[in-house]
């Protein structure tokens, strides 16, 4: 069941259905940002081209470092989204959210992203995200999605940057290309190597 007013999800098993937010609520998000997708790199998604294979596949890990969507702060909690662009979308909150903070979680990055309201929420979920760092790679994970990146280097062995993009998620952006990028469950999947992979910051605010 999906309208105007209401939309359901799915949270440790249990369904239940969330008011769409209330309109004049304000919102805020400054976060890193890591995703791969299926496009080639780098992807043409980003600069407002078509996708390369014609449709776009994605995991995007959301660090929320200061977040905040009406009165519910989320510091500290992370996202992992997983989508078709224009078709479907999935979120993963951190297992550490309350049932609060994982409902304004998903609803701030809807806004923050400016998801249509077409697009299929498949589930909101609360989930254990595994990530982890070094100087040329990054992982994350959830029981569904698994992602490994590694940097793409340029001129003199330095990471290559792109600036300035349209989008405010992909903001002093690193390129990088992707090992793993998968997801399953038990209506959808995918899996892609050698494909796009980028991290960038996010620092965006508005109102509903």
């Amino acid at each position: 069941m999906e309208n105007a007013t209401q939309t359901l999800f799915t949270i440790l098993g249990t369904i239940f259905i969330l008011a769409s937010p209330t309109f004049g609520q304000e919102w805020s998000i400054k976060a890193d940002y890591t995703e791969s997708c299926c496009c080639a790199v780098a992807c043409p998604c980003s600069f407002g081209s078509a996708p390369t294979l014609d449709h776009c596949d994605w995991n995007g890990l959301i660090e929320i470092e200061k977040g905040q969507f009406g009165d519910v702060n989320l510091d500290g909690i992370k996202v992992v989204t997983t989508a078709r662009m224009g078709e479907w979308i999935k979120y993963s909150v951190s297992a550490d959210a309350t049932d609060k903070q994982v409902q304004a979680a998903a609803n701030l990055i809807a806004a923050a992203w400016g998801t249509p309201s077409k697009v299929k929420v498949l589930a909101v979920e609360r989930v254990a995200i595994s990530v982890k760092r070094t100087d040329a790679r990054i992982s994350f994970s959830t029981p569904s999605s698994a992602v490994e990146i590694e940097i793409v280097k340029g001129f003199g062995g330095k990471p290559v940057k792109i600036l300035n993009l349209p989008k405010a998620q992909h903001q002093d952006m690193t390129q990088y290309k992707s090992i793993t990028n998968k997801y399953e469950d038990e209506k959808h999947g995918f899996e892609y190597t050698g494909t796009n992979g980028l991290a960038s910051k996010l620092d965006a605010r508005g109102k509903l």
